[in-house]
Order: C-alpha cells, then sequence, then structure tokens
C-alpha cells in the first residue's frame, strides 16, 4: 500500500495548531472565553481536549458562534490525536449547524472533513461519496486551488478501491488546476500522488523517477511530511522490485518520522510494509512481530484500511509458520474487511491465499470452493475493467467506429474469458492425465513417437557430434604440426646460434688488440644477438596463442623503469646525432604491480623502433600516472606513417609498406607481440602518425599506483642495519641455494639452521623452535606445503614464510590462503630479506654488516654443477619421468635465478609449466633448449667469460 500523500496538507495544517474561523462576531464574547476556545490547541492530550471542550459546550455564556467555532477545533483535534470515528461525528454536528450558509467555509471544511476521518477509517467508498459532496460545495464557491484538492483526495481514495481509470481523471484534473494556480508544493504533492498510480499499474521505473523528484522538492522546502510519505512509496516500489536493502531502509526512514509524530495511521501502514518486505526476505518471525505492531497501531486509530492491509501478510505469515487455523481465522476476516471497504483486488487475494491455507487443512472441496470465488472474482474484474474502457471508447470515436472498437473489445473480452477457461481445464487435462495412468493405448503410443524421436535425434547428434570431432581434431592437429614446426626450427636455429654467440664472446675476450677483428667480431655477435630476438619474438607470439604464456607480476619503482630505458637508449641516440628526451612527470616515486620485464620489452620495441625510424631530430618518452592506470607515450621526428597504414600496423609481419622493410629492416613482429602483451594487462596501445612528420605512440595500462613511502628502517644505509639475533631455519633442498642463504642470514647475526628437505626441516623445527622459518616448497621426501601443515598441526605457531622462485601473482596467493606468514621469492633481495627478519627478530645495537656478499665461490660451485644437471636432464627425460623431470626442472629455476643465469631459470620454469599440463607440446622445444643452455654456460665458464 502505498503512501496517502493527498491528504498532507491536512495534516500539516492539524500539526501546526492551525485554527479556521469564519465568524467576527465571537470577538463580541468575553475575552476569557475565547481564551479557553485557543487553549484547545495547545493541550497535550485527547484526554485533555474532550474533557474541556465538554465544559466549554456547557458554558451558560457560549454563543451559536462560538459553539461552531468549539465543533470546529474539536473535530480538528480529535483528527489530530487520531480519534476519527469521534471526529466524523463533530463534523457532521458542525454541517447540520452550519446548513443554512451551505457556501461557507464552515459548511466546507465540515464536509470535507468527514471525508478525510472517513477515509482514514478505510470506508473509502463512504469517503468517496462525501468528497463527490465536497467538490460540489468547492465548484459552487469557484474556488479552483479547493476544487484542485478534493480532486486529489478523490483520486487517491479511488486508488485505494483500485480504480485507477477513476484515480487517473481526478489526478487530471487537479494537476491541471495546480499548474495554473498552484505552486511548487502543489507540484511535489501531485507529484508523489501520481507515483501511486504508477505503483498500482506496475510501472515502477517511472514511478521511482517521479519519486526521486518529488523528494528533491519536498528537500527543499523542508517538508518532512512529504520527504516520509515519498520514502514510505520508494521503500514499496524497491520491494517489487526485489532491492530488499533499499526497501528497508527507505521504510524504516519514513517510520521514524511517523514515529517522531505519532502518526499511528502511517505507523500501521508502514509496519504491514515493513512485514510484507520480511516474508519476501524469508523471516518469517520477524514478519509476524512487524505485523503485531501494524496491527496495535490501526486498533490505536480505530482503521479498517490498516487493520485490512495488515491482516494479509499477517496471514501469510501464520500460513509460512504451519499455524493454519489461526490463518484462516485472519485471511476471513480480511476478506471480510475487504468486502466492507470496497477493495476488490484485495479480496480476490484473500480468496487465493483461503484456497490455499484450506488445502493445508486437507478440506479440497473449501479449498476448491475458494479458488473458484477467487477465479470469478478475477473475470468480474477483468469485464469491469474492459467495460470501462468501452465506455470510454464510445465517448470518445465516432458512431461508424465506434460499433467496430466495442465489437473488437467485446471479442477480446471473449477471448480472455475462453483463455481462463482453457488454462483452467488444461490443469484439470493435466490432473487427469496423472491419474489416467490406465489409458494404455496412447501412453504406449507416445512412449514408441517418444522413443523414435530420441534415437532419430540421438543420431543427429552423434553425427553432428563426430563431424565437430573430426574438425577439432584437425585443427588440434595442425596446430600441433604448427606448435611442433616452430619448436624445431627455433631449436636447429639456437643450437648452432648459441654455439656461435659463445665463441664469438669467447674470441672478442682473446683478441681485444685486434681492432679489425673486433668489428668484425662484434658485427656477427650483434647480428646474432639480433637474430635471438626474433627467435624469441616468435616463440612469444606462439605461447600467447596458445593460451601459454602468463605473466609475472611484481613490485617495483617507475623511476628504476625510467632509468633502465635511459641507459639503454641514450648512447644509440647520441650515435645517430639524436636528441633524446624523457619527460618525467612523476611528482612523486611509484610503486606500481605489473611484469617488469615484458613492460620493459614493450618500451624497448616502441623506442627502438623510433630511433630506427628517425634520421634526425629527437625522440621523446613521456611517462605520466593518472587515477588508476600508468601512461607511457613515445614520441619521434621520424619518417611517420600514412593513415592507411595505422588499422594494420599491429598486425604480424606488417611494417607499413615494403619499402620501409627494405630500408630499416626489420621482421614486423615487435609492435604486434606488443599489442597482445598490453592486451593481457588489460591496457590499450594506440598510435598517431604523420607521414614524414614522425609518430606518436601511447600504451595505458591499468593499475594502482601508490607513492613509496620507505620507512627509516628501509632507509638507513647498509652500513648502518640493526643487528639481528635469534634463530633462523632454511629448509632448501639445493645445496647451493642453501649455502648462499646460510650465508646472508648469518650475516645479519642471527643463528642458523639448515634442512635439505621437509622431513629434516619438522625435525630441526620442532627440536631447536627457531623463531623464524623459511621453507622451499618443492622438496623431496615431505615438500614445503606438507611440512607446513604437519608443523601446524604439531603446534608450532612461529612464522613460516614461502621461499621458492614461484612469483606468479596466483602462486603468491595460493601460499597466503595456505597459512604462510608471508612470500619471498627468487633470487633474494638482501634488503627485504633483512626487514622481514627485524619483524620477527630481536634488534642489537647498530653495527656495520657485510650487505655484499662474495658470491663467486658459490657461483663457481653451482657452475660445476652444470654439467652434471644436464646429464640428470637428459636421463630424466630419456626415461620419461615426468615428475622427477618436473622437480629437477623446478629446483634448477631456483637455483639459476638466484645466481644470475636468468635465461637458464627462464628455460627451466617455462618447462615445469609445460610438464604440469596435459598438453607436452612444447615440452620438447624447452628440453632442447634448456640442454643447450646448461651446455653453454658450463662451457663460458671453461673459457672464463662467464
Amino acid at each position: 500500500m502505498t503512501g496517502i500523500s493527498g491528504l498532507r496538507l491536512i495534516w500539516l495544517l492539524l500539526f501546526m495548531g492551525v485554527t479556521m474561523s469564519w465568524s467576527t462576531g465571537a470577538t463580541t464574547a468575553p475575552t476569557s472565553l475565547n481564551d479557553k476556545l485557543m487553549a484547545l490547541d495547545d493541550m497535550s492530550s485527547w484526554q485533555h481536549v474532550a474533557k474541556a471542550g465538554e465544559q466549554l459546550r456547557g458554558h451558560p455564556n457560549l454563543s451559536p458562534k462560538q459553539l461552531q467555532s468549539l465543533i470546529e477545533s474539536l473535530g480538528r483535534q480529535a483528527l489530530k490525536y487520531q480519534q476519527y470515528t469521534i471526529a466524523t461525528q463533530y463534523f457532521f454536528e458542525l454541517e447540520q449547524l452550519t446548513e443554512h450558509a451551505p457556501l461557507s467555509d464552515a459548511f466546507y471544511f465540515s464536509v470535507k472533513f468527514q471525508g478525510v476521518a472517513t477515509y482514514f477509517q478505510g470506508h473509502f467508498i463512504q469517503a468517496a461519496t462525501l468528497y463527490h459532496r465536497a467538490l460540489n460545495v468547492a465548484t459552487e464557491r469557484d474556488n479552483p486551488l479547493e476544487i484542485a484538492n478534493i480532486h486529489s483526495n478523490l483520486g487517491l481514495t479511488y486508488m485505494q478501491t483500485h480504480q485507477l481509470d477513476l484515480s487517473i481523471i481526478h489526478y487530471v484534473a487537479a494537476h491541471q488546476l495546480y499548474e495554473i494556480h498552484g505552486d511548487k508544493q502543489d507540484e511535489a504533492d501531485i507529484m508523489l500522488n501520481l507515483s501511486g498510480v504508477y505503483i498500482q499499474q506496475y510501472r515502477y521505473a517511472v514511478a521511482e523517477k517521479i519519486l526521486l523528484r518529488a523528494i528533491k522538492l519536498f528537500i527543499e522546502l523542508e517538508d518532512d511530511y512529504g520527504t516520509a510519505l515519498s520514502q514510505a512509496n520508494l521503500g514499496v516500489i524497491y520491494r517489487f522490485t526485489e532491492r530488499w536493502e533499499l526497501s528497508r531502509v527507505n521504510q524504516m526512514a519514513a517510520i521514524a518520522y511517523y514515529e517522531s509524530t505519532e502518526s499511528w495511521q502511517h505507523l500501521s501502514i508502514e509496519y504491514a510494509n515493513l512485514a510484507t518486505l520480511s516474508l519476501h526476505e524469508g523471516k518469517i518471525e520477524q514478519s509476524l512481530t512487524e505485523a503485531n505492531f501494524a496491527l496495535y497501531y490501526a486498533e490505536q486509530v480505530d482503521s479498517l484500511g490498516g487493520r485490512r492491509e495488515t491482516l494479509y501478510p499477517f496471514s501469510q505469515a501464520l500460513f509460512a509458520r504451519g499455524e493454519y487455523k489461526q490463518a484462516r481465522e485472519s485471511t476471513l476476516e480480511f476478506i471480510a474487511l475487504s468486502q466492507e471497504t470496497g477493495a476488490a483486488r484485495r479480496e480476490k487475494d484473500g480468496y487465493l491465499l483461503l484456497s490455499f491455507i484450506q488445502a493445508a487443512l486437507d478440506k479440497p472441496q473449501q479449498a476448491l470452493a475458494s479458488y473458484r470465488t477467487y477465479h470469478k472474482l478475477s473475470e468480474e474484474l477483468l469485464s469491469r475493467s474492459l467495460s470501462k474502457k468501452l465506455e470510454q471508447y464510445q465517448a470518445t470515436v465516432a458512431e461508424n467506429e465506434l460499433n467496430q472498437e466495442i465489437k473488437t473489445l467485446k471479442q477480446y473480452q471473449a477471448l480472455q474469458k475462453l483463455q481462463i477457461e482453457q488454462r483452467e481445464q488444461l490443469v484439470w487435462l493435466g490432473v487427469l492425465l496423472v491419474l489416467s495412468l490406465g489409458i494404455a493405448g496412447i501412453s504406449i503410443y507416445r512412449k514408441r513417437v517418444l522413443q523414435h524421436t530420441k534415437t532419430e535425434l540421438s543420431r543427429q547428434v552423434a553425427q553432428r557430434t563426430a563431424q565437430l570431432q573430426q574438425v577439432a581434431d584437425e585443427l588440434r592437429e595442425a596446430n600441433q604440426v604448427k606448435s611442433q614446426f616452430l619448436a624445431n626450427i627455433s631449436h636447429e636455429i639456437r643450437t648452432p646460434l648459441t654455439s656461435i654467440l659463445g665463441h664469438t664472446e669467447a674470441l672478442l675476450l682473446d683478441h681485444q688488440r685486434d681492432s679489425a677483428l673486433q668489428e668484425s667480431l662484434k658485427v656477427v655477435h650483434r647480428q646474432g644477438e639480433h637474430l635471438r630476438e626474433l627467435i624469441c619474438d616468435v616463440l612469444d607470439l606462439s605461447k600467447i596463442e596458445a593460451l601459454q604464456f602468463e605473466l609475472e607480476l611484481s613490485e617495483f619503482e617507475l623511476d628504476g623503469l625510467i632509468t633502465d630505458i635511459s641507459d639503454m637508449f641514450q648512447h644509440a641516440c647520441v650515435q645517430k646525432g639524436l636528441k633524446f628526451i624523457i619527460h618525467n612527470q612523476l611528482l612523486d616515486t611509484y610503486l606500481v604491480e605489473l611484469d617488469y620485464i615484458r613492460i620493459k620489452q614493450v618500451l624497448i620495441n616502441l623506442l627502438g623502433n623510433a630511433v630506427k625510424f628517425t634520421e634526425q631530430g629527437c625522440v621523446e618518452l613521456t611517462v605520466s600516472v593518472s587515477d588508476g592506470s600508468v601512461l607511457f607515450i613515445v614520441e619521434d621526428s621520424g619518417i611517420g606513417m600514412d593513415e592507411r597504414y595505422l588499422n594494420s600496423i599491429f598486425d604480424c609481419f606488417q611494417q607499413g609498406d615494403n619499402s620501409i622493410s627494405r630500408r630499416f629492416g626489420g621482421s614486423g613482429l615487435g609492435l604486434s607481440l606488443s599489442q597482445q602483451l598490453i592486451d593481457m594487462m588489460g591496457g590499450k596501445i594506440s598510435v598517431e602518425s604523420t607521414l614524414h612528420k614522425g609518430s606518436k605512440f601511447s600504451v595505458e595500462i591499468p593499475c594502482l599506483a601508490k607513492p613509496y613511502v620507505g620507512s627509516s628502517k628501509q632507509e638507513i644505509a647498509a652500513d648502518t642495519l640493526d643487528g639481528l639475533s635469534g634463530k633462523v631455519l632454511i629448509a632448501e633442498d639445493h645445496s647451493d641455494n642453501r649455502a648462499l642463504f646460510s650465508r646472508l642470514v648469518s650475516n645479519m647475526g642471527p643463528e642458523v639452521f639448515i634442512a635439505n628437505n621437509g622431513e629434516t626441516a619438522i625435525e630441526v623445527c620442532l627440536s631447536e623452535f627457531p623463531d623464524l622459518v623459511l621453507m622451499d616448497i618443492q622438496m623431496p621426501k615431505v615438500d614445503g606445503l606438507e611440512a607446513f601443515r604437519i608443523l601446524r598441526q604439531a603446534g608450532f605457531d612461529g612464522p613460516i614464510y614461502a621461499l621458492t622462485a614461484n612469483v606468479m601473482a596466483r602462486e603468491i596467493k595460493g601460499y597466503l590462503e595456505h597459512g604462510f606468514t608471508g612470500h619471498i621469492g627468487k633470487p633474494v633481495n638482501t634488503k627485504l630479506l633483512h626487514q622481514i627478519l627485524s619483524k620477527h627478530l630481536e634488534h642489537k645495537e647498530c653495527y656495520t654488516p657485510h650487505m655484499q656478499i662474495d658470491m663467486s665461490d658459490l657461483t663457481a660451485s653451482f657452475l660445476e654443477t652444470l654439467e652434471e644437471e644436464r646429464y640428470n636432464i637428459v636421463d630424466l627425460w630419456e626415461s620419461n619421468q615426468t615428475q622427477s623431470l618436473k622437480n629437477a626442472c623446478h629446483r634448477l629455476a631456483g637455483a639459476a635465478i638466484t645466481f644470475g643465469f636468468h635465461d637458464i631459470a627462464h628455460t627451466a620454469k617455462q618447462l615445469d609449466h609445460v610438464l604440469s599440463t596435459p598438453d607436452h607440446t612444447q615440452a620438447q622445444h624447452l628440453y632442447l633448449i634448456l640442454c643447450d643452455e646448461l651446455k653453454l654456460a658450463a662451457a663460458s665458464e671453461q673459457l672464463n667469460i662467464v
């Protein structure tokens, strides 16, 4: 039920205590008697008002005019204190006192407010009759605002009886008068009233927009009552559109205002709405509590309408609780009140609910009778609605068109009735079909038809599935052939290329004094590096296409990236006579979490192209941070591009026109790879170019750039770091890594314990109880995850950090969800390691730790094991020991990245990842590359060129 906004002005007048007196003769009476009459407005309760009023009625000096004013004041106070029955009696008495002057203010007031009091009691049909009488009086008085006000009240009343056509007629009439004679307050009131009609018509979106505009106006007018009514209506809309939280918030806001003004009538309605909302949310007990509140407030004001609207959700809640008899009694009362107040639609809803309750009470005959009554009422309402539409057509359509329209509407009415009957027949037919299993012939026939249909459908599905499977197999085979070709050809190229580069580097070192030979060797080395970059680009594109490419996110400073890029391109620009300008628009030092290697790769591609295609002028790089993204802009004053080539510039093997390839060289893979990398990061890359003037590439990547605020502990120089004391356990299966981490930690002061597998780590941990544990994940016997679980079950609650080369965001998240205190990636950052140790260990006085660890012996030891690692990997590959090979690759990757052999670490990590997937197409290619890299690294160590 929507808010009763049409009577809002009346309520404001009553609450403000404004008196209405239409007699000037009262001023001749004694001043003390007039004061007593005026004092009625200031009394704090109805009991005091009633007692004082009866005393004044017996006053010997009370004149007829004062009696009239007294009755008017008592009626108005009865309305104020929600004594609607008593108010009706006073206004009827006032009508009898003033019937000799039917155009007077007092007579109009008495008739109108009889309608108001009757409306609040829920007698809507009687209220409509009284309002029509008041409309006639207002029309004769020729007062446009009074006429508009009565039209608005009639619209509200007809809306309560669900006669929406009459409601709209009166609202339109009120709106037309308010447009001419009204003000902003009237505009807000009529918008509020119209929203109720749209709610009744289920046009919730339109009603919501109207109400939001009305609330804005009410707030401007500082009209709290109008705002409360609008919020109540919004709560109804949100309930119908299943926005439960918004519905409850708006209804509770309205209730808060009504409680502050002790408006019991409104409180009964809104608590009924809350009870209905709780039913929708499945909160049965809360619904009963709210319904009881609503019944209480309805009884306080003797409101039939409020009680009627409350009994419906109350009955539903009782039904949901299984209290069927109580639900039946409250539903019968609801139906009776709906009949008494002329609410036909509510009566119809009551019979439907009653049929459900009677069915639950195992009274099918009564349930069927109630359902038929519901069906009959539905037909009557439909017939009444259509008949009214017919009457409107008769009044507006010409005679020759009217008969056709009437015929059409009658056909539509007959069709609707037929459809209802058909639906009912279908329901009964369905029941009969379920019960008529004995009709064997029909059942067998239907089964045969169904079986034939299923067989044919299965045949078609199988045929189509086979066709699709064949196509999929062909595509998969073609993709595997392509992938295998790329793997083989890249291996065939990389194998001799690796040897060429290794020997070239060795020759460069051996013949440093032969300048002519040096130049030739540098050309060979430079072109070899270029060829290797092309091979890497092809493989990266292949991985992206096969969905095997993953980004490695890490947190880094943008300033560091800018410095790296500047160092790489400054010399190249100087050699070509170009200016290299960096516009660093970062106002602070920012930290971002992105794939550093791939961002750098994209910028190298863009800046490399800019330098390559620019003969004179400058190359510029602009870096800035905006809300939620980082922006890189690369501009040059080079040859530019024709506009027709811009759409294809990011395609593979595209370089504008063929002359560019002949003149400047290149494969056309860089921009295509850059675009796909940026797309994987969720960003975008765009280009603007003018032929012979230059090009501008923009790269925008979404990320959270946060200012880097280093703590005092982080910013202290290496020679003033605090010393640490305590016990640290390092669990690492690779001996070289274990030695390095032990040296790093012991250099900072703590006592170090080591374990080469998870089982040993558990024993040491439970015997020594270290202050901190650094746990590798993949270890023999017991891995890091299992060791963590056992330690926690055994009661060890100290901090345990995952020490691993797995640095993907999803992997780090998995470790934290597993329960690890934190994550330390390989290679280990010494300062970061010190910060983590500082959180959990005791601090000594300032001392001078050796932060620069001499790793030469450990690196040499690692290099000596590479040949053995290669033989081990070959044996595992040839014996098809996939899991052991996977473990060996993981262990090798962690050690290689620690000692700075990034190529080996990257290839080993990729092979580890591919072996974890069902598709091992790329495995052989990566295996061969890894063997070559291990062989080259071992040979380089022998040549002393590491």
